[in-house]
């Protein structure tokens, strides 16, 4: 299928008082029933400061990683810069208010004003692998959303 598709953003991410936020639009609001009984959700989103005629058509990048200094194709990395600037994160959710269409996390790595395209229940049972490979320089990386919040992530990409 080449066919165009159509998104439309459900909300958009914001900070307030050093908290991290993600504010759903009205029309989108009733979707969070049942949400608060996880405790993470994945988040995708548009990559809407990256987005560019020219970063859609780049398919090979200089890696983004200090570990190895090799083109390599876009799809292998989790770079902005791709045919569509999809991101996805996980959260850790603290708290939900479905009337306010509010969900806040503890952290997440989106800028503000980021438009959300979905927001998914995390589950082990499909989003944990066990025993996932990744090629040898990032072998040293954390194996867990939570030790990566006190792993020096400077020190693995290029600036």
């Amino acid at each position: 299928m080449t066919d165009p598709l159509t998104l439309s953003p459900i909300g958009h991410t914001d900070t307030q008082d050093g908290g991290f936020i993600i504010q759903l639009w009205p029309n989108t609001r009733p979707g969070l029933t049942g949400l608060s009984g996880f405790s993470h959700a994945i988040v995708l989103w548009w990559a809407h400061n990256a987005d560019s005629a020219e970063a859609r058509t780049r398919l090979s990048i200089q890696s983004p990683y200090t570990a190895t200094s090799a083109n390599i194709g876009v799809f292998a990395t989790r770079s902005e810069a791709r045919p569509n600037p999809i991101g996805m994160s996980v959260i850790s959710i603290a708290a939900i208010d479905p009337d306010a269409g509010r969900v806040d996390a503890h952290y997440f790595d989106m800028l503000p004003g980021t438009p959300i395209l979905d927001l998914k229940p995390y589950f082990p049972a499909s989003d944990r692998v066990s025993d996932a490979r990744v090629p040898a320089h990032f072998d040293h990386w954390p194996t867990s959303l939570e030790a990566s919040a006190t792993f020096d992530w400077d020190r693995e990409f290029r600036h």
